[in-house]
């Protein structure tokens, strides 16, 4: 069994707030890995992803890395030798945005970084490395990537483009898992990214490569050891991978409303807490699988007279599975 450092201190699952619902949204992937067998090694195999090396522990199934969660899918910690410099796992998700007529990919995942135990026998710090949420095409090439660079020089989230490397200068936040969106629209070769509400950045160039077919394979994570450094035992969590075709791109309102926090009392209520401005309706959903959306807890939908803080309580959470929340926004008298 592998052993984590340390659980997850918290879990961040508030997303950005939609304007529009989208009837076109198609999901073309999903998993929860909770019929994936626990263990090191273990998701490769299951429901066809892949991945190398294998047989080194350095990716696979946890049971319950986050309390409530169930289980998730890591990679990293265990090293894969020193002659490696990079562990990928890796999913086929086939679509063709032209055939189908749905040129929107939209990943929707529960993603968190753990960090390296800080052990070094110098007292300096401890080895990091950078993880890639990457896109590649049906021809196996890959496209473009986040990277969640985890390394003291260059800590934060950087995007490339298949060629060139930019520094989005945003963060995110380790030992905490957040919900990410990434959405790419292939007839314009731009992609957005947005995490745990927060915009990282809006309709940047998506791939810079020529010549490559411009359709979805599928996405892969890949684990990089830093340049002249030994592997951390840092690792990625990722769960509720989702993948979803649509017409168009999702309308996410302007000055970045996000939720600013999410927090468990003792008898397990939530409580959601975000800003509010006058002249528009705050409505809370929940989701109990993050692929269904529900807006009818008691008195979830929210107007408030004037600038202020605002917070509601889901009293009906006694149970032992993750809920998932949203605040969708519009304009009053709409």
């Amino acid at each position: 069994m592998k052993n984590f450092k340390v659980y997850f201190c918290a879990i961040i699952l508030g997303i950005p707030a939609l304007t529009t619902i989208h009837a076109a949204q198609v999901e073309i992937y999903f998993t929860d890995f909770e019929d994936a067998p626990s263990g090191d090694d273990q998701l490769v195999g299951y429901d066809d992803w892949n991945g190398n090396p294998t047989n080194r522990g350095c990716h696979g199934i946890d049971s319950e890395a986050v309390p409530g969660l169930g289980k998730s899918a890591f990679i990293g910690y265990n090293s894969p030798g020193n002659s490696s410099t990079s562990a990928v796992v890796l999913r086929s998700i086939p679509h063709d945005p032209v055939a189908t007529g749905r040129p929107i990919i939209r990943l929707v995942a529960a993603i968190g970084l753990n960090d390296s135990d800080d052990e070094s026998p110098l007292g300096d710090d401890p080895d990091r490395d950078s993880f890639f949420i990457a896109f590649f095409n049906s021809a196996g090439q890959r496209l473009a990537s986040l990277n969640y660079n985890n390394t003291e020089d260059a800590f934060g989230l950087w995007r490339d483009d298949g060629i060139d490397t930019f520094d989005t200068e945003e963060e995110f936040i380790r030992n905490e898992v957040q919900i990410l969106v990434a959405e790419i629209d292939f007839l314009s070769n731009t992609w957005s990214v947005d995490l745990g509400g927060f915009q990282i950045f809006r309709d940047q160039p998506f791939t810079a490569k020529t010549g490559v077919d411009m359709d979805l394979g599928g996405t892969a994570i890949t684990w990089q050891r830093s340049l002249g450094s030994n592997w951390g035992n840092n690792w990625m969590l990722f769960d509720y991978w989702t993948v979803y075709a649509d017409t168009s791109k999702l309308a996410i309102s302007e000055d970045n409303f996000h939720i600013n926090s999410i927090t468990r009392s003792g008898a397990g209520n939530i409580t959601l807490e975000w800003k509010s401005q006058p002249g528009f309706l705050y409505q809370v959903e929940y989701s109990d699988d993050m692929i269904n959306w529900k807006s009818d807890l008691p008195n979830s939908l929210i107007e408030e007279p004037v600038n202020r803080e605002t917070s509601y309580t889901d009293i009906t959470t006694a149970q032992a599975r993750v809920r998932g929340y949203r605040i969708t926004r519009a304009t009053a008298g709409q």
